[in-house]
């Protein structure tokens, strides 16, 4: 088998088949999620591409109780990772779990409480879950290691906090219906639709409504009025104290075909996925880009082949745009001049799929490309500036995916930015492992940010969060 770092794992995808909350001591359980029969197909986590962000699992009814252990299943998994040996670079290996039935430990337990929206998070450990060997290549073992805590819409006083449980940045999926009335507890909302994530299929997968109100920043669309079904968005919300999902910002990106009634009409869906590799013309013009989708809304695992290289056609002349929910304060700009290795990106348009039996790869003729916010993992190479505030600064990143062949990276961070695990940027040293997440910018020319000069040719990542791992 051939040496693969673990660096290089860009799919660890795990589909989460039961959860149940009961006493150690034996007083009794509580069924929160059940997904033996209909739901077991649906409810699919890709866990590389999660990494420091965080989605809806599930929503439904749990027994009052106090409960200081889960027990979670696991029903398959998936594991993939870049090999530029390989062509297609895809190095695909079978997963073993050292056990598909995991006890996890609550500590402190678990308190649910009838009548109140009770909150809690699944949080996984995936440098700790993928099994290496001595050397520290994947070997395909994957050993599930996680944490529940529970989320609290109270401070320390009592008083409600004013962003309820907290901030779900970045959600992703597409509308399946739409109220133009306010069917929430919540009168300050105005309507809302009903968003379908974490799905391989458009039957039984998880789906929550995002409600809107006056202040909802919305893009792409005038209003709930024009919003259509098979949408994809891109959705910033608060989870109020009363468990609804509010949104702050919106964005509509296109309306996607993904089945057709009529075979004569070529499907199209939003594939979300990594720029492996990048074909230009004898100007140097961007002409093809080599796309690993990981994921596609919505979409058919029956159809569309995840984890697979797609050849993206960049004649048609699609229209270019970051996502409005990454940061921008330096103001780049994103066209094809723009695309590098490594981004993560959504392509709309229509794709073709190959003849059954053909090596021939997907292809798609897009209509629009957007720049997506992601995570990127790597070590300090070097602090270029700390502003007075311990915040505002630069520095450059060496990665450690081989898909970015080692690639400085300057981030730039400015007075929004969050750091986790550290106070600010003079608390980061070359022994951290890092993971920023953000929006990565290629610049073809030089450019200068919190007064560095940034050299022509580099990758510049703007960092909504810096996280130092323990």
């Amino acid at each position: 088998m051939r040496d693969v770092p673990i660096c290089n794992a860009i799919t660890a995808a795990v589909v989460i088949q039961d959860l149940n909350f009961s006493q150690s001591q034996g007083g009794g359980s509580a069924t929160y999620l059940n997904t033996t029969s209909a739901f077991a197909p649906e409810i699919r986590l890709n866990l590389q591409q999660l990494r420091d962000f965080s989605t809806v699992l599930y929503a439904a009814p749990v027994k009052e109780g106090s409960y200081d252990q889960a027990n979670l299943s696991f029903e398959l998994g998936q594991l993939a990772a870049y090999d530029p040996l390989l062509s297609p670079p895809v190095h695909t290996f079978p997963v073993t779990f050292t056990t598909s039935a995991p006890v996890l430990t609550i500590n402190p337990p678990l308190v649910i409480t009838a009548g109140k929206a009770n909150v809690m998070v699944l949080d996984f450990d995936v440098l700790r879950m993928l099994g290496t060997d001595s050397s520290g290549n994947l070997n395909g073992l994957v050993t599930p290691v996680a944490n529940i805590t529970q989320l609290l819409a109270t401070g320390p006083t009592g008083a409600v906090n004013p962003n309820g449980f907290g901030e779900l940045d970045d959600l992703w999926g597409f509308v399946r219906s739409i109220s133009n009335t306010n069917t929430s507890s919540n009168p300050i909302y105005t309507g809302s639709f009903e968003m379908q994530l974490l799905s391989p299929s458009t039957a039984d997968a998880p789906q929550v409504p995002i409600n809107l109100s006056a202040t909802t920043q919305q893009f792409g669309f005038s209003g709930l009025n024009h919003l259509l079904p098979n949408s994809y968005v891109e959705v910033d919300a608060i989870l109020d104290s009363e468990g609804n999902f509010g949104a702050q910002t919106v964005e509509v990106q296109a309306v996607e075909n993904p089945f057709p009634s009529q075979s004569t009409v070529t499907p199209s869906t939003a594939l979300i996925g990594l720029i492996t590799s990048i074909i230009t013309d004898a100007a140097g013009n961007p002409k093809q880009i080599n796309l690993w989708v990981r994921d596609a809304e919505p979409d058919d695992t029956s159809t569309i082949a995840m984890d697979s290289i797609f050849q993206v056609n960049l004649d048609s002349n699609p229209t270019y745009q970051a996502s409005v929910l990454g940061p921008n304060f330096a103001n780049l700009s994103f066209g094809p001049q723009n695309l590098t290795v490594g981004q993560e990106l959504v392509v709309h348009g229509a794709y073709t799929k190959p003849p059954t039996g053909s090596s021939l790869p997907f292809t798609v003729e897009p209509t629009a490309i957007y720049l997506k916010l992601q995570s990127m993992q790597g070590t300090l190479n070097s602090m270029l500036q700390i502003g007075s505030d311990d915040i505002t600064g630069v520095f450059i990143l060496t990665p450690c995916c081989s898909l970015l062949n080692g690639v400085p990276i300057y981030v730039v961070t400015n007075n929004q930015t969050a750091f986790v695990g550290v106070t600010g940027l003079g608390g980061i040293n070359a022994l951290n492992n890092l993971v920023v997440k953000g929006m990565p910018y290629y610049e073809p020319q030089a450019v200068t940010i919190n007064g560095v000069n940034i050299p022509a040719g580099t990758l510049v990542f703007q960092a909504k969060q810096v996280h130092v791992i323990q």
